[in-house]
């Protein structure tokens, strides 16, 4: 894994504001992995981004489309490599990625209504908060498992299993892994307090704000994978960013859509 998400540290990392590199330095970066490249110009044809069948290269993607959005695309397919299928305890194959996926998504959705500027990084710290979850799962198996699945059937916060049976939390995996993979400092700090916002830096904390949202805009009971089952801080949390009853509703509506067209590009 951490060859993998080496490569998505470094694609994001030179898409993002604070890095002026060339578009053929991140055109090559992507082609490292050809099968990647090829993946991203597939997904660069559709009906997601209405350019059908007018890009046949990567660098034309790239040059059409933006950094930005082929590292979201980028990151999107290597996610989906990791994840799909993955089964840990009773969270069943494809569970988490659809989690993760849609937690990005709606993230996304927030941050276009609220906080348009940092739309591509709630997007991106949405998909990739939970991967700290496989690094657990990597280290400890089916004691992780068993945690896991208690969280599912006893609605407990899997922060609150985690810390303790093991002495940290997925999240703070993150903050101790990210590094390595080369992910922005920003994005890392949203991501390691996806579950505590209040505890990130000052930067990073409306970023982890808007994945927390997005987490309570998608929780219904029994419908899916939540590792933060609801708690009386959801509404403040809300409130916080500026979201009323109605925005989560139009949200909620706007997400169904949407994951129907990512879904079905993406399998």
């Amino acid at each position: 894994m951490s060859i993998e998400f080496a490569l998505l540290g470094e694609i994001i990392s030179l898409s993002s504001d604070t890095n002026d590199a060339p578009l053929n330095d991140f055109s090559d970066k992507v082609a490292t992995s050809p099968k990647l490249a090829a993946e991203v110009v597939r997904i660069s044809n559709s009906a997601l981004y209405g350019m059908e069948g007018k890009i046949n290269r990567l660098e034309r993607a790239v040059l059409i489309l933006g950094m930005r959005t082929v590292a979201e695309i980028a990151s999107s397919l290597l996610v989906a490599s990791r994840m799909q299928g993955v089964s840990i305890g009773a969270l069943g194959g494809d569970a988490l990625w659809l989690h993760s996926l849609e937690t990005g998504v709606c993230a996304q959705l927030i941050a276009r209504c609220l906080l348009p500027s940092i739309e591509s990084e709630a997007y991106l710290a949405g998909l990739l908060h939970d991967l700290g979850m496989l690094e657990l799962y990597e280290s400890y198996g089916e004691p992780y498992a068993k945690v896991v699945t208690r969280c599912q059937l006893e609605q407990i916060p899997l922060v609150e299993l985690e810390q303790a049976a093991f002495g940290e939390t997925h999240g703070q995996r993150l903050l101790s892994r990210a590094g390595d993979w080369h992910f922005p400092e920003l994005l890392t700090e949203a991501i390691g307090h996806h579950d505590t916002p209040d505890d990130a830096p000052d930067a990073s904390r409306t970023l982890a704000t808007v994945v927390r949202a997005a987490h309570i805009v998608l929780a219904e009971p029994g419908k899916g994978w939540t590792d933060l089952p609801p708690t009386p801080l959801d509404e403040q949390i809300l409130q916080e960013l500026g979201l009323q009853p109605d925005d989560v509703i139009d949200i909620r509506a706007l997400l169904e859509e949407r994951m129907k067209d990512v879904v079905q590009v993406l399998r």
